[in-house]
Protein backbone atom coordinates (compact mmCIF):
# COMPACT_ATOMS: atom_id res chain seq x y z
CA UNK A 1 0.00 0.00 0.00
CA UNK A 2 1.04 3.06 -1.09
CA UNK A 3 1.06 6.80 1.06
CA UNK A 4 -1.59 7.82 -1.88
CA UNK A 5 -3.78 5.05 -1.07
CA UNK A 6 -3.71 5.50 2.88
CA UNK A 7 -3.89 9.84 2.68
CA UNK A 8 -6.94 10.66 5.42
CA UNK A 9 -8.29 13.69 3.77
CA UNK A 10 -10.30 14.01 6.72
CA UNK A 11 -7.04 15.13 8.42
CA UNK A 12 -6.06 18.32 8.92
CA UNK A 13 -2.19 18.53 10.45
CA UNK A 14 -1.70 21.33 13.30
CA UNK A 15 0.98 23.81 12.24
CA UNK A 16 2.76 23.16 15.60
CA UNK A 17 3.01 20.24 14.71
CA UNK A 18 5.25 20.26 11.72
CA UNK A 19 6.89 22.93 13.41
CA UNK A 20 8.41 20.98 15.99
CA UNK A 21 9.84 18.47 13.09
CA UNK A 22 11.13 21.58 11.22
CA UNK A 23 12.69 22.73 14.47
CA UNK A 24 14.61 19.23 14.99
CA UNK A 25 15.85 18.83 11.57
CA UNK A 26 17.25 22.32 11.56
CA UNK A 27 18.94 21.78 14.98
CA UNK A 28 20.20 18.98 14.52
CA UNK A 29 22.39 19.89 11.62
CA UNK A 30 22.89 23.32 13.42
CA UNK A 31 24.71 21.16 16.05
CA UNK A 32 26.61 19.11 13.49
CA UNK A 33 28.39 22.32 11.83
CA UNK A 34 29.24 24.28 15.29
CA UNK A 35 31.80 22.52 16.24
CA UNK A 36 34.17 22.26 13.59
CA UNK A 37 35.32 25.37 13.91
CA UNK A 38 35.67 25.43 17.33
CA UNK A 39 38.00 22.34 17.44
CA UNK A 40 41.42 23.84 17.60
CA UNK A 41 40.23 25.58 20.49
CA UNK A 42 38.91 22.62 22.51
CA UNK A 43 41.88 21.17 21.51
CA UNK A 44 43.57 23.80 23.95
CA UNK A 45 41.04 23.75 26.07
CA UNK A 46 41.21 19.98 26.85
CA UNK A 47 44.97 19.76 26.62
CA UNK A 48 44.13 17.29 23.82
CA UNK A 49 45.81 16.16 20.63
CA UNK A 50 43.94 17.45 17.52
CA UNK A 51 43.49 14.24 15.80
CA UNK A 52 41.13 13.20 19.48
CA UNK A 53 39.21 16.18 19.08
CA UNK A 54 38.30 15.87 15.53
CA UNK A 55 36.03 12.92 16.97
CA UNK A 56 33.99 15.48 18.71
CA UNK A 57 32.86 16.05 14.66
CA UNK A 58 34.12 12.31 13.57
CA UNK A 59 31.91 10.79 16.17
CA UNK A 60 28.59 12.30 16.05
CA UNK A 61 28.33 11.85 11.93
CA UNK A 62 29.78 8.35 12.13
CA UNK A 63 27.06 7.72 14.74
CA UNK A 64 24.24 9.34 13.21
CA UNK A 65 25.05 7.39 9.62
CA UNK A 66 24.99 3.99 11.47
CA UNK A 67 21.75 4.55 13.65
CA UNK A 68 19.80 5.63 10.62
CA UNK A 69 18.52 2.23 9.22
CA UNK A 70 18.06 0.88 12.10
CA UNK A 71 16.24 3.73 13.96
CA UNK A 72 13.95 4.01 10.76
CA UNK A 73 13.50 0.23 11.07
CA UNK A 74 12.43 1.18 14.89
CA UNK A 75 9.76 3.71 13.79
CA UNK A 76 7.92 1.36 11.40
CA UNK A 77 7.81 -1.05 14.03
CA UNK A 78 7.50 1.23 17.19
CA UNK A 79 5.86 4.06 15.91
CA UNK A 80 7.27 6.88 14.24
CA UNK A 81 6.15 9.10 17.07
CA UNK A 82 7.62 7.14 19.84
CA UNK A 83 10.69 6.89 18.39
CA UNK A 84 10.87 10.54 16.86
CA UNK A 85 9.82 12.24 19.96
CA UNK A 86 11.74 10.11 22.24
CA UNK A 87 14.94 10.95 20.11
CA UNK A 88 14.56 14.60 20.89
CA UNK A 89 14.27 13.95 25.22
CA UNK A 90 18.11 11.90 24.22
CA UNK A 91 19.14 14.80 22.47
CA UNK A 92 18.17 17.65 24.44
CA UNK A 93 19.48 15.86 27.95
CA UNK A 94 22.89 14.56 26.30
CA UNK A 95 23.55 18.42 25.31
CA UNK A 96 23.53 19.46 28.39
CA UNK A 97 25.31 16.69 29.49
CA UNK A 98 28.07 17.37 26.72
CA UNK A 99 28.07 21.20 27.88
CA UNK A 100 29.27 19.89 31.30
CA UNK A 101 31.94 17.07 30.20
CA UNK A 102 34.84 17.39 32.59
CA UNK A 103 37.35 15.97 29.72
CA UNK A 104 37.44 15.20 26.41
CA UNK A 105 36.42 11.68 26.23
CA UNK A 106 33.42 11.85 28.02
CA UNK A 107 32.34 14.94 25.64
CA UNK A 108 32.88 12.46 23.01
CA UNK A 109 30.54 9.58 24.36
CA UNK A 110 27.93 12.41 25.59
CA UNK A 111 28.36 13.45 21.62
CA UNK A 112 27.32 9.59 20.90
CA UNK A 113 24.47 9.77 22.71
CA UNK A 114 23.57 13.08 21.05
CA UNK A 115 23.94 11.44 17.97
CA UNK A 116 21.74 8.33 18.75
CA UNK A 117 18.93 11.25 19.36
CA UNK A 118 19.63 13.13 16.15
CA UNK A 119 19.43 9.71 14.42
CA UNK A 120 15.94 8.79 16.12
CA UNK A 121 14.41 11.95 15.15
CA UNK A 122 16.24 12.16 11.42
CA UNK A 123 15.04 8.89 10.51
CA UNK A 124 11.48 9.44 11.33
CA UNK A 125 10.56 13.14 10.40
CA UNK A 126 10.16 12.47 6.44
CA UNK A 127 7.56 9.62 7.55
CA UNK A 128 5.34 11.62 10.34
CA UNK A 129 5.11 14.44 7.53
CA UNK A 130 4.00 11.73 4.63
CA UNK A 131 1.58 9.92 7.13
CA UNK A 132 0.09 12.62 8.40
CA UNK A 133 -0.27 14.88 5.69
CA UNK A 134 -2.57 14.76 2.22
CA UNK A 135 -0.82 14.16 -0.43
CA UNK A 136 -0.80 17.87 -2.28
CA UNK A 137 1.05 19.13 0.80
CA UNK A 138 3.20 16.54 1.38
CA UNK A 139 6.00 18.68 -1.63
CA UNK A 140 5.94 22.13 0.17
CA UNK A 141 6.25 20.20 3.77
CA UNK A 142 8.99 18.92 2.75
CA UNK A 143 10.90 21.42 0.80
CA UNK A 144 10.28 23.28 4.58
CA UNK A 145 12.51 20.17 5.84
CA UNK A 146 14.78 20.46 3.52
CA UNK A 147 15.46 24.38 3.69
CA UNK A 148 15.38 23.94 7.57
CA UNK A 149 18.98 20.94 7.15
CA UNK A 150 20.04 23.60 5.03
CA UNK A 151 19.88 26.25 6.95
CA UNK A 152 20.99 24.15 10.23
CA UNK A 153 24.34 23.27 8.40
CA UNK A 154 24.59 26.84 7.29
CA UNK A 155 24.39 28.65 10.17
CA UNK A 156 26.25 26.19 12.52
CA UNK A 157 29.93 27.15 11.65
CA UNK A 158 28.87 30.83 11.63
CA UNK A 159 27.17 30.79 14.75
CA UNK A 160 30.64 28.34 16.30
CA UNK A 161 32.74 31.07 15.06
CA UNK A 162 31.32 34.00 16.92
CA UNK A 163 30.54 31.81 20.31
CA UNK A 164 34.45 30.69 20.36
CA UNK A 165 35.62 34.33 19.50
CA UNK A 166 32.81 36.05 22.87
CA UNK A 167 31.95 33.48 24.75
CA UNK A 168 33.09 29.75 26.40
CA UNK A 169 33.20 26.68 24.85
CA UNK A 170 30.26 25.23 26.78
CA UNK A 171 27.74 27.39 24.52
CA UNK A 172 28.66 25.37 21.93
CA UNK A 173 26.59 22.80 23.29
CA UNK A 174 23.97 25.31 25.27
CA UNK A 175 22.96 27.35 22.59
CA UNK A 176 20.53 25.33 21.16
CA UNK A 177 19.05 24.01 24.26
CA UNK A 178 16.03 26.08 24.63
CA UNK A 179 14.69 25.45 21.07
CA UNK A 180 15.53 21.56 21.91
CA UNK A 181 12.99 22.10 25.10
CA UNK A 182 10.26 23.79 23.16
CA UNK A 183 10.55 21.37 19.86
CA UNK A 184 10.12 18.60 22.54
CA UNK A 185 7.18 20.16 24.08
CA UNK A 186 5.36 20.96 20.69
CA UNK A 187 6.06 17.03 19.59
CA UNK A 188 4.45 15.44 23.03
CA UNK A 189 1.52 18.00 22.25
CA UNK A 190 0.78 17.90 18.49
CA UNK A 191 2.04 14.88 17.04
CA UNK A 192 -0.84 12.41 16.55
CA UNK A 193 -0.27 8.86 17.18
CA UNK A 194 -2.11 7.87 13.91
CA UNK A 195 0.46 5.49 12.63
CA UNK A 196 1.31 2.26 10.07
CA UNK A 197 3.67 -0.25 11.39
CA UNK A 198 4.83 -3.24 10.27
CA UNK A 199 4.80 -7.00 11.57
CA UNK A 200 7.67 -7.54 13.46
CA UNK A 201 10.36 -9.40 12.70
CA UNK A 202 13.62 -11.16 13.62
CA UNK A 203 16.74 -8.62 13.80
CA UNK A 204 19.13 -9.09 10.91
CA UNK A 205 22.65 -9.31 12.64
CA UNK A 206 24.89 -9.68 9.79
CA UNK A 207 23.11 -7.20 7.77
CA UNK A 208 23.74 -4.67 10.85
CA UNK A 209 27.39 -5.64 11.35
CA UNK A 210 27.88 -5.47 7.42
CA UNK A 211 26.47 -2.33 7.12
CA UNK A 212 28.20 -0.99 10.34
CA UNK A 213 31.69 -1.56 8.55
CA UNK A 214 30.94 -0.20 5.18
CA UNK A 215 29.76 3.08 6.83
CA UNK A 216 32.40 3.19 9.30
CA UNK A 217 35.34 2.37 7.23
CA UNK A 218 34.39 4.53 4.38
CA UNK A 219 33.71 7.75 7.03
CA UNK A 220 37.17 7.07 9.13
CA UNK A 221 38.79 6.75 5.08
CA UNK A 222 37.36 10.02 4.33
CA UNK A 223 38.49 11.54 7.57
CA UNK A 224 42.09 10.37 6.59
CA UNK A 225 42.06 12.11 3.50
CA UNK A 226 40.35 14.95 4.47
CA UNK A 227 43.25 15.39 7.14
CA UNK A 228 45.66 15.06 4.22
CA UNK A 229 47.38 11.67 4.48
CA UNK A 230 48.92 10.54 1.30
CA UNK A 231 46.38 8.73 -1.28
CA UNK A 232 49.13 5.94 -1.88
CA UNK A 233 49.58 5.11 1.82
CA UNK A 234 48.12 2.10 3.20
CA UNK A 235 45.87 4.16 5.76
CA UNK A 236 44.69 5.73 3.04
CA UNK A 237 43.24 2.84 0.99
CA UNK A 238 42.97 0.10 3.56
CA UNK A 239 39.52 1.54 4.81
CA UNK A 240 37.89 2.06 1.35
CA UNK A 241 38.62 -1.24 0.27
CA UNK A 242 37.34 -2.90 3.69
CA UNK A 243 34.34 -0.72 3.41
CA UNK A 244 33.74 -1.66 -0.30
CA UNK A 245 34.14 -5.53 0.37
CA UNK A 246 31.52 -5.23 3.35
CA UNK A 247 29.33 -3.12 1.14
CA UNK A 248 29.78 -5.95 -1.64
CA UNK A 249 29.18 -8.66 1.10
CA UNK A 250 26.29 -6.31 2.88
CA UNK A 251 24.13 -6.64 -0.74
CA UNK A 252 24.66 -10.07 -1.78
CA UNK A 253 23.28 -10.97 1.69
CA UNK A 254 20.51 -8.85 2.28
CA UNK A 255 18.94 -9.81 -1.70
CA UNK A 256 18.75 -13.42 0.15
CA UNK A 257 17.39 -12.20 3.69
CA UNK A 258 13.46 -12.52 4.38
CA UNK A 259 13.79 -9.30 6.35
CA UNK A 260 16.93 -7.27 5.78
CA UNK A 261 18.54 -4.69 7.92
CA UNK A 262 18.20 -2.67 4.35
CA UNK A 263 14.97 -2.42 2.53
CA UNK A 264 16.97 -3.83 -1.10
CA UNK A 265 13.85 -4.91 -2.37
CA UNK A 266 13.15 -1.22 -2.64
CA UNK A 267 16.11 -0.21 -4.46
CA UNK A 268 14.90 -2.39 -7.13
CA UNK A 269 12.10 -0.26 -7.71
CA UNK A 270 13.89 2.35 -10.45
CA UNK A 271 12.39 5.80 -9.29
CA UNK A 272 13.52 4.21 -5.53
CA UNK A 273 16.82 3.82 -6.66
CA UNK A 274 17.75 6.70 -8.69
CA UNK A 275 16.30 9.00 -6.31
CA UNK A 276 18.52 8.20 -3.94
CA UNK A 277 21.50 8.60 -6.30
CA UNK A 278 20.39 12.28 -7.06
CA UNK A 279 19.94 12.84 -3.45
CA UNK A 280 23.68 11.28 -2.76
CA UNK A 281 25.13 13.37 -5.73
CA UNK A 282 23.43 16.83 -5.11
CA UNK A 283 24.49 17.00 -1.71
CA UNK A 284 27.96 15.80 -2.56
CA UNK A 285 27.87 18.53 -5.14
CA UNK A 286 26.90 21.18 -3.11
CA UNK A 287 29.12 20.26 0.06
CA UNK A 288 32.17 20.22 -2.17
CA UNK A 289 31.53 23.58 -3.64
CA UNK A 290 30.42 25.08 0.01
CA UNK A 291 34.14 23.47 1.77
CA UNK A 292 36.14 24.76 -1.69
CA UNK A 293 34.46 28.59 -1.79
CA UNK A 294 36.10 29.90 1.49
CA UNK A 295 39.71 29.08 -0.42
CA UNK A 296 38.60 30.12 -3.82
CA UNK A 297 37.59 33.55 -2.02
CA UNK A 298 41.06 33.90 -0.04
CA UNK A 299 43.01 33.35 -3.55
CA UNK A 300 41.49 34.97 -6.14
CA UNK A 301 39.26 37.59 -4.46
CA UNK A 302 41.65 38.12 -1.66
CA UNK A 303 38.90 39.37 0.61
CA UNK A 304 38.44 38.62 4.58
CA UNK A 305 36.81 36.23 6.56
CA UNK A 306 33.73 38.52 6.98
CA UNK A 307 33.15 39.13 3.65
CA UNK A 308 33.37 35.78 2.89
CA UNK A 309 30.74 35.03 5.46
CA UNK A 310 28.06 37.66 3.41
CA UNK A 311 29.44 36.06 0.11
CA UNK A 312 28.58 32.63 1.30
CA UNK A 313 24.85 33.64 2.20
CA UNK A 314 23.96 33.26 -1.30
CA UNK A 315 23.28 29.78 -0.94
CA UNK A 316 21.18 29.50 2.12
CA UNK A 317 19.28 32.26 0.85
CA UNK A 318 18.39 30.87 -2.63
CA UNK A 319 17.80 27.66 -0.96
CA UNK A 320 15.67 28.77 1.69
CA UNK A 321 13.59 31.01 -1.60
CA UNK A 322 13.24 27.76 -3.39
CA UNK A 323 12.81 24.70 -1.22
CA UNK A 324 9.45 25.58 0.15
CA UNK A 325 8.55 27.28 -3.63
CA UNK A 326 9.78 24.04 -5.05
CA UNK A 327 8.00 21.71 -2.88
CA UNK A 328 4.58 23.67 -3.57
CA UNK A 329 5.42 23.38 -7.60
CA UNK A 330 5.89 19.91 -7.39
CA UNK A 331 2.51 19.19 -5.52
CA UNK A 332 0.82 20.94 -8.28
CA UNK A 333 3.12 19.61 -11.26
CA UNK A 334 4.93 16.74 -10.71
CA UNK A 335 8.48 16.61 -9.35
CA UNK A 336 10.54 15.46 -12.50
CA UNK A 337 11.20 18.91 -14.09
CA UNK A 338 12.20 20.83 -11.09
CA UNK A 339 14.76 18.00 -10.19
CA UNK A 340 16.30 18.23 -13.99
CA UNK A 341 16.25 21.52 -13.72
CA UNK A 342 18.15 21.75 -10.13
CA UNK A 343 20.87 19.03 -11.50
CA UNK A 344 21.06 21.80 -14.27
CA UNK A 345 21.82 24.59 -12.40
CA UNK A 346 24.13 22.83 -10.26
CA UNK A 347 26.01 22.25 -13.29
CA UNK A 348 25.75 25.23 -14.84
CA UNK A 349 27.10 26.35 -11.82
CA UNK A 350 29.65 23.79 -12.44
CA UNK A 351 30.66 24.90 -15.81
CA UNK A 352 30.75 28.85 -15.01
CA UNK A 353 33.84 27.72 -12.48
CA UNK A 354 35.31 25.66 -15.30
CA UNK A 355 35.63 28.31 -17.84
CA UNK A 356 36.45 31.20 -15.85
CA UNK A 357 38.48 29.92 -12.56
CA UNK A 358 41.27 32.64 -13.13
CA UNK A 359 39.12 35.47 -13.99
CA UNK A 360 35.39 34.98 -12.20
CA UNK A 361 34.81 38.32 -10.60
CA UNK A 362 33.01 38.44 -7.06
CA UNK A 363 29.88 38.58 -8.53
CA UNK A 364 30.53 36.16 -10.60
CA UNK A 365 31.32 33.69 -7.50
CA UNK A 366 28.32 34.96 -6.22
CA UNK A 367 26.14 33.77 -8.85
CA UNK A 368 27.93 30.59 -8.81
CA UNK A 369 26.66 30.06 -5.29
CA UNK A 370 23.33 31.14 -6.09
CA UNK A 371 22.81 28.31 -8.66
CA UNK A 372 24.21 25.71 -6.76
CA UNK A 373 21.48 27.27 -3.77
CA UNK A 374 18.88 27.16 -6.34
CA UNK A 375 19.73 23.54 -7.64
CA UNK A 376 19.63 22.41 -4.25
CA UNK A 377 16.41 23.85 -3.73
CA UNK A 378 15.29 22.13 -6.61
CA UNK A 379 16.18 18.71 -5.89
CA UNK A 380 15.69 18.16 -2.15
CA UNK A 381 12.05 18.60 -1.35
CA UNK A 382 10.95 17.48 -5.37
CA UNK A 383 12.75 14.53 -5.32
CA UNK A 384 11.97 13.97 -1.38
CA UNK A 385 8.61 13.71 -2.11
CA UNK A 386 8.73 11.59 -5.30
CA UNK A 387 10.34 8.97 -3.60
CA UNK A 388 8.37 9.11 -0.34
CA UNK A 389 5.04 8.64 -2.27
CA UNK A 390 6.51 5.79 -4.20
CA UNK A 391 7.70 4.19 -0.88
CA UNK A 392 5.02 1.38 0.41
CA UNK A 393 3.26 2.60 3.92
CA UNK A 394 4.61 0.50 6.31
CA UNK A 395 8.41 1.03 4.98
CA UNK A 396 8.21 4.93 5.37
CA UNK A 397 10.62 5.26 8.23
CA UNK A 398 13.07 3.15 6.35
CA UNK A 399 13.23 5.28 3.31
CA UNK A 400 12.98 8.15 5.59
CA UNK A 401 15.94 7.21 7.08
CA UNK A 402 17.52 5.92 3.61
CA UNK A 403 16.84 9.70 2.43
CA UNK A 404 18.80 11.12 5.30
CA UNK A 405 21.42 8.70 5.13
CA UNK A 406 22.11 9.47 1.47
CA UNK A 407 22.26 13.32 2.36
CA UNK A 408 24.40 12.93 5.13
CA UNK A 409 27.03 10.64 3.45
CA UNK A 410 27.00 13.18 0.19
CA UNK A 411 28.21 15.72 2.55
CA UNK A 412 30.70 13.69 4.13
CA UNK A 413 31.65 12.82 -0.07
CA UNK A 414 31.35 16.40 -1.19
CA UNK A 415 33.57 17.52 1.62
CA UNK A 416 36.18 15.37 1.28
CA UNK A 417 36.23 15.98 -2.75
CA UNK A 418 36.67 19.37 -1.97
CA UNK A 419 39.63 19.10 1.41
CA UNK A 420 40.87 16.07 0.04
CA UNK A 421 42.10 17.71 -3.63
CA UNK A 422 43.17 21.28 -1.52
CA UNK A 423 45.01 19.75 0.77
CA UNK A 424 48.76 20.36 0.47
CA UNK A 425 48.53 22.06 -2.71
CA UNK A 426 48.27 25.57 -0.41
CA UNK A 427 51.32 27.71 -0.89
CA UNK A 428 51.36 27.78 -4.83
CA UNK A 429 48.47 30.06 -6.43
CA UNK A 430 48.94 27.32 -9.35
CA UNK A 431 48.86 24.41 -7.89
CA UNK A 432 45.40 25.75 -6.13
CA UNK A 433 44.16 26.99 -9.25
CA UNK A 434 44.93 23.23 -10.59
CA UNK A 435 43.13 21.79 -7.42
CA UNK A 436 39.87 24.06 -7.64
CA UNK A 437 39.67 22.91 -11.71
CA UNK A 438 39.80 18.98 -10.60
CA UNK A 439 37.56 19.94 -8.24
CA UNK A 440 34.60 22.22 -10.51
CA UNK A 441 35.58 19.76 -13.33
CA UNK A 442 34.21 16.53 -11.27
CA UNK A 443 31.46 18.47 -9.82
CA UNK A 444 30.32 19.18 -14.00
CA UNK A 445 31.03 15.62 -14.32
CA UNK A 446 28.85 14.38 -11.57
CA UNK A 447 25.93 16.73 -12.78
CA UNK A 448 25.81 15.56 -15.61
CA UNK A 449 26.26 12.01 -14.56
CA UNK A 450 23.00 12.57 -12.53
CA UNK A 451 21.11 14.49 -14.43
CA UNK A 452 21.48 12.00 -17.58
CA UNK A 453 20.38 8.63 -15.26
CA UNK A 454 17.43 10.35 -13.81
CA UNK A 455 16.30 11.46 -17.36
CA UNK A 456 16.93 7.96 -18.88
CA UNK A 457 15.21 6.17 -15.98
CA UNK A 458 12.29 8.49 -15.97
CA UNK A 459 11.90 7.88 -20.18
CA UNK A 460 12.04 4.05 -19.42
CA UNK A 461 9.18 3.88 -16.74
CA UNK A 462 7.29 6.29 -18.69
CA UNK A 463 7.59 3.38 -21.97
CA UNK A 464 7.22 1.18 -20.08
CA UNK A 465 3.71 2.53 -18.02
CA UNK A 466 2.27 3.41 -21.80
CA UNK A 467 3.02 -0.39 -22.41
CA UNK A 468 1.16 -1.16 -19.72
CA UNK A 469 4.27 -2.60 -17.53
CA UNK A 470 4.37 -2.04 -14.07
CA UNK A 471 7.95 -0.71 -13.58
Amino acid sequence: MDFNEHSNKQFKPNPWMKLSIYMGAFISHFTAGIVNVALPGLAGTFQADLAIVQWITTAYLLVISLCLPLMGQWGDRLGHRTVHNLGYLVFTVSSVLVAFAPHVTALIVYRVMQAVGAAMFQSTNMALLTVHLPKEQRGRALGVLSTAVALGAMTGPIAGGLITEWLTWRWLFLIHVPAAVIATFLAYRYIPSRQITCKPHSFDGVGAVCFAAAIGFLIYGVSTVSSGNDWGSAQTWIPFVVSGMSLLILLRWESRHPAPFLPVHLMRKPMLGVGLTVSLLSFALANAVLVAAPFYLMAFARIDHAMIGYVMTAYPILLAVTGPLAGGLSDRYGPKRLIISGLGAMGAGSLLMVLFLNSLSLPGMIVVLALFGTGMGLIASPNNSFMMNHTPAAYSGVMGSMIALTRNMGMVLGSAIGLGLLSGRAGSLQHEADAFYMIFMLNLILSLVALGVFVLVTLKRRRLAASGIDS
